[in-house]
């Protein structure tokens, strides 16, 4: 979609060719430099021209159309100018065999094709769907119609029982009953389009569209054909511009066929009505400033009419709008209710993080009340350990609108203890009365608790707490190709004391060395393999250094550990090996642990 076209149509090449067209021309009229006859010849030579170019524009604009009852119209409105040019041809034929006469006073099918291109596009306008509507929405479209239309009425019947126009002969007077037709349809047509949500005019076209059918069907009753010699200039001025006004809103509708797309969306409330009310006050005005008596009874009467549509329609309106007011406060309660006892809590803060909303599940959760909170940086409650986290994500939560983000963190209880909190924040800084960081919070310190539980379990040996295969492996993996040492420990005479004092004696002499192994490990990891098998790994120590842990490994097996009642030393054979990290360092390490075993 150009953006020139959008922001500017007079940028458009056509547009601003018509309208320097059109320019050129009432400036020509305007000034005077020709006789009667001739700007009446120039007024309908004038005609074919911008008919084709309606021709053409509007197959351009039914081309561009995305959906086929927009594809239909312009169409409708292609065949229409057709007609129009026909009639305009025969016009000028009869015009130039018969002499050019002073006034602006069309032939008779020059008139039939002007009413039945009209029709055309009346006919398929009516046939536009509007979608499903309800029987209030069909009612509020009727009382509309009905004001907008008797507004028009009341303004055409006081323009058509002019004198003047009386005395200007049957030909006058049709063609000013035509532009009371085309008002009165164009008037209709317009309001049952835009009731349809999706037009197939846009904004710019509509206007231009509008404003030509407007502007013609009103000449056509204040200046009809014939009346004023001396207005031929005016009149053609006023009888092109509707022509390049409609052309004009063919070109801009192709060029932006999209802008404007109301997708099920109607509007319920209506200026016309109020606008029609208006202009029927000022015919009043008019008729008695001076009028005769039967303007002003008309006028009268159509001011009444239109009071009483209004006011009807505007008791509708508050019908309808208590009975949104009651769904909305039912609405509302049920939403407070939820919100009271809901077990999760929902909460608001503004674009700087302060808490603007909390709901009163606050209170059992974290122990502090709704009201305390206001304006409280929402951050301060977080542990400290799990702030870095939270901030290196909030660039994506400001994003934009929309974004979201999901995290668990420990939020401080009003007894000065932690609870973990599971927080999914979406950014509404932009929704209308929200304009903040919506957030649901739920407290998951129980199942966090248990998650943990569980991945200890199967992480760690049950009986001395130490890390079990499946923890080493997970860590010789994340050090993968890292310079680390390994010790392989397995104990010596383990077998008889199991024999000898029993199970309970056995796990005592596993929970001794687990015990030794922790206290000479540093930053290492010790581990129990199964049965009496142990492993330390070491990362980021040589052989040297790993050697020095083994022996600080024995020196505390020296010291006698009280078993079943006796103090029992314990032996173990302790295999080291240095290097990156691989499958083959334990291995290693096993390899020369069973090499000690065996030299005793």
């Amino acid at each position: 979609m150009p953006a020139a076209v959008r922001a500017r149509p007079w940028h458009d090449p056509v547009v601003a060719g018509l309208g320097v067209w059109w320019l050129a021309t009432t400036l020509w009229f305007l000034a005077g430099g020709a006789g009667a006859r001739t700007q009446v010849l120039v007024t309908w030579l004038s005609l074919p021209p911008l008919d084709i170019a309606l021709f053409l524009l509007a197959r351009r604009a039914g081309r561009a159309a995305t959906e086929a009852p927009e594809r239909r119209f312009w169409r409708a409105m292609a065949a229409a100018a057709a007609i129009f040019a026909a009639g305009d041809l025969s016009q000028i034929a009869l015009t130039l065999a018969r002499g050019t006469p002073g006034t602006l006073t069309p032939i008779a099918a020059q008139s039939a094709a002007a009413v039945a291109g009209t029709l055309v596009v009346v006919a398929v306008a009516l046939a536009y769907p509007i979608g499903a509507v309800s029987g209030a929405s069909r009612l509020r479209f009727a009382l509309d119609a009905a004001t907008v239309l008797s507004a028009a009425g009341v303004l055409s019947w006081c323009l058509l029982s002019r004198p003047a126009l009386a005395m200007a002969g049957p030909a006058a007077f049709a063609t000013a009953m035509s532009g009371f037709a085309v008002l009165m349809l164009g008037v209709f047509v317009a309001m049952r389009l835009g009731r349809s949500g999706h037009s197939p005019l846009h904004g710019s076209a509509a206007a231009a569209m509008i404003g030509g059918a407007l502007i013609q069907s009103l000449t056509s009753m204040i200046i009809p054909s014939g009346v004023r010699d001396d207005l031929v200039s005016v009149q053609a001025v006023l009888i092109l511009l509707p022509c390049f006004l409609i052309a004009a809103a063919a070109r801009l509708q192709e060029k932006n066929p999209r802008i404007r797309r109301q997708t099920g969306r109607r509007r319920r409330f209506s200026i016309f009505p109020y606008a029609a009310t208006a202009i029927v006050f000022g015919v009043l005005v008019d008729a008695l400033h001076e009028g005769s008596v039967a303007r002003r009874w008309v006028a009268v009467t159509g001011l009444f009419i239109s009071f009483v549509l209004v006011a009807v329609r505007q008791s509708l309106a508050l019908r309808d709008n208590n009975r949104l007011l009651d769904r909305l406060d039912g609405q509302r309660n049920r939403l407070e209710s939820l919100l009271r006892h809901s077990s999760d809590i929902t909460s608001i803060c503004d674009a700087e993080g302060k808490l603007r909303y909390v709901t009163p599940a606050v209170l059992p959760v974290l122990g502090h009340r709704p009201e305390d909170l206001d304006g409280f940086p929402l951050v301060e409650f977080i542990h400290e350990d799990d702030r870095h986290e939270l901030r290196s994500r909030l660039g994506v939560l400001y994003s934009g609108p929309g974004a979201q983000i999901s995290y668990q963190a420990r939020f401080q209880h009003a007894d000065g203890s932690y609870r973990w909190i599971e927080v999914v924040a979406m950014n509404l800084l932009d929704e209308a009365g929200v304009h903040g960081i919506v957030s649901n919070a739920r407290d998951i310190t129980e199942a966090r608790a248990a998650h943990d539980l569980l991945e200890h379990q199967a992480t760690h040996d049950a009986l001395t707490g130490l890390a079990n295969r499946r923890l080493l492996t997970d860590r010789m993996r994340e050090l993968r190709g890292d310079e680390a040492a390994m010790l392989l420990i397995d104990l010596d005479g383990f077998k008889p004391i199991n024999d000898t004092y029993g199970h309970a004696a056995g796990d005592e002499v596993l929970l001794h060395v687990a015990e030794a192994l922790r206290g000479c490990s540093g930053d290492g990891l010790p581990a129990r393999l199964g049965g009496d098998e142990f492993a330390v790994l070491l990362p980021g120590t040589d052989l040297a250094g790993a050697e020095r842990v083994a022996a600080r490994f024995r020196e505390a097996l020296r010291t006698p550990a009280p078993i079943a009642g006796r103090r029992v030393v314990v032996r173990a054979s302790v295999g080291c090996a240095a290097g990156p990290v691989d499958d083959a360092l334990l291995h290693r390490a096993d390899a020369q642990m069973y090499e000690l075993k065996r030299a005793g």
